[in-house]
């Protein structure tokens, strides 16, 4: 029996082993013990597009590159919640030194420090730190997932040579390689552009949540890691470090936000709309009260519909203007995994609503632009105006 205890014993050693192996150099590096994250940290991060010497030819990755993607991203323990932010980079902002460029030219010109006090200027929130990540890291990280299931929305074709990059997905729920969710979140050639692009990337990181917390992502979580470092610098301590990863193992609520604006000269900010959004999710203002049946009255809803659910979508219109509720029927090539709520903010109206329709809501931005609320219809409802 002592026998047997002592080589269970060494076969679980030997399985800890083979699990933590991958993370010895991300150790080495940025290790630190999970701690408790006290006060609210503010992280700025930044997706940095690669740089080529020559037509064809890469240039070392120094994460001094246009920053196609920018997040602000709050860790805010008091809430147990993660806020990010996207931020257009057709934003057209003060660069500091330079004069008015888009914003993905601040990282550019002055790498994350300058990155940093243009996110500053632009939303009043002071930042704590940066992350920089290459394009590379989605690649290597998906690919040491097994791979990430993501319910592409339309169909996507695009070939660039010099940069080596291919798109060629179809509309539905599909599981991506690196190479393919590279491209999914890249791709940005349709009416929408960045923003587009942007929701996109919304879509693929509240997956990349349901995965990562699945045993199976739980355990390629290791091998993802590794393969992600190399692709990744920061100004991050280790103790903040320690501090995120003792957050993040709490499962704090996912906030995922659109700055909000419409379409000019880039993307137009509506200041009073970040304000308000700064106010709600990036601030230790109070939240403000929750929305009433009642508040629904005469708001704008976007019901996105496939063509085989056309009957349900007209039964959810009908159901919704009973509600008080103006719609608009918005006719899409592929279906979420589920129906659900969305709000690019308003999270008072958007739990009203999935109450009134018993759906899930979620905050994202996501929702479809200049709708004050999204319904999505997903293959769950089954039968003509059925919500459940």
């Amino acid at each position: 029996m002592r026998r047997f205890l002592l080589w269970g014993l060494l076969l679980a050693l030997v399985g800890v082993g083979w699990w933590t192996y991958p993370l010895l150099q991300p150790l080495l590096r940025y290790g630190a013990l999970p701690r408790k994250l006290n006060e609210p940290l503010n992280l700025l991060v930044l997706g940095v597009a690669p740089e080529y010497k020559y037509y064809h030819q890469r240039a070392p990755e120094n994460f001094r590159g246009l920053s196609d993607v920018n997040l602000l991203v709050r860790f805010d323990p008091k809430a147990h919640r993660i806020s990010v932010l996207s931020i257009p980079r057709d934003v057209y902002v003060q660069i500091p030194g330079y004069g008015r460029y888009i914003i993905n030219h601040a990282n550019k010109f002055g790498g994350p420090e300058l990155a940093k006090e243009v996110v500053e200027n632009l939303t009043g929130v002071s930042i704590d730190a940066y992350l920089a990540v290459s394009v590379d890291a989605i690649r290597s990280g998906v690919d040491a997932l097994g791979g990430l299931e993501v319910c592409v929305e339309k169909a996507m074709h695009y070939r660039d040579t010099a940069a080596k990059l291919e798109i060629n997905l179809e509309p539905g729920c599909q599981r991506l390689n690196g190479a393919q969710a590279e491209g999914y979140l890249r791709f940005r050639h349709d009416p929408l552009g960045d923003i587009g692009r942007i929701q996109r990337q919304q879509n693929f990181f509240n997956a990349l949540k349901q995965q990562l917390l699945s045993p199976a992502g739980l355990l390629r979580l290791p091998q993802a890691l590794a393969q992600v470092e190399p692709h990744v610098r920061t100004d991050l301590t280790r103790e903040e470090i320690g501090a995120l990863l003792g957050f993040l193992a709490t499962q704090p609520e996912l906030v995922s936000l659109l700055t909000p604006g419409q379409f000019g000269q880039g993307w137009e900010v509506d200041q009073a709309g970040l304000r308000r959004l700064m106010d709600r999710y990036f601030s230790d203002l109070p939240p403000s009260s929750e929305a009433r049946p009642e508040d629904l009255r005469g708001r704008l809803v976007v019901v996105l519909y496939t063509a085989p659910q056309e009957a349900q979508a007209i039964g959810l219109r009908d159901r919704l203007r009973e509600l008080g509720l103006r719609v608009l029927l918005r006719e899409v090539e592929g279906p979420p995994p589920k129906s659900e709520v969305l709000t690019n903010g308003e999270a008072g109206l958007a739990q009203a609503l999935g109450e009134a329709l018993g759906l899930p809501y979620r905050i994202s931005g996501e929702a479809a632009l200049y709708g004050d609320l999204t319904v999505r219809l997903g293959p769950d409802l089954s039968k003509p105006g059925e919500t459940q």
